[in-house]
């Protein structure tokens, strides 16, 4: 196939068959793709009766919060924030940086701000089967709740900047995030666990 065609496909450089393969050696749990929850999901896997990835890399033996857990019955996600785009090491020893963005906060919907009493600037406690943190809470029409096999569930996303070193210093989201690992690359899954949150003096 042409370069200028091949181009344009959804998947390049895939060794003689150029384009894509249904059978793939080498993986961890192959040889066929299979949908797997995280490790921490709010919902059974409606595809699967093997709800995660047998073969995830659990790094600190830790427990995992079952899945549909009432204890922690929201999405937990980290991201980044642009004032904030290198390590925490960096972004908290830069003084400009510390003043346009000085505080470990979380966003969750207006929906969630409702059914927990919490308002705009409210100092929170995130809590996960791992530990828990205090945070200032940003409620904010940028984060939704999904629709997960007809329910929704609330999301509440948090930067993974803050710690106990720095200027700036805050609890850190890796204290919520599991160690848990992608079975063929061992890439942490810190984009999605369970979690709580509610309103604190």
């Amino acid at each position: 196939m042409a370069p200028e065609v091949s181009a344009k496909s959804p998947f390049i450089m895939c060794g003689p068959e150029t384009q894509a393969r249904l059978f793939a050696s080498g993986l961890a749990e192959g040889p066929f793709p299979e949908h797997y929850e995280p490790a921490e999901s709010p919902v059974k896997n409606s595809l699967s009766p093997q709800q995660t990835n047998p073969m995830l890399v659990n790094f600190a033996g830790q427990t995992l919060a079952p899945a549909g857990s009432e204890r922690f019955p929201f999405i937990g996600t980290t991201y980044r924030v642009c004032e904030h785009w290198q390590s925490g090491i960096m972004t908290r020893n830069s003084p400009w940086l510390n003043e346009v963005m000085p505080n470990m906060f979380v966003e969750i919907s207006t929906s969630l701000a409702g059914q927990r009493g919490i308002k705009n600037g409210d100092r929170v406690a995130v809590s996960t089967v791992r530990g828990e943190i205090r945070a200032i809470a940003c409620v904010t029409e940028r984060i939704k709740p999904m629709r997960i096999s007809g329910q929704l569930v609330e999301i509440v996303g948090m930067p993974w900047h803050w710690g106990y070193q720095g200027m700036s210093k805050g609890d850190s989201a890796n204290v919520l995030t599991s160690s848990v690992g992608d079975a063929n690359t061992s890439i942490p899954e810190y984009k999605v666990f369970l979690c709580n949150i509610r309103r604190v003096v």
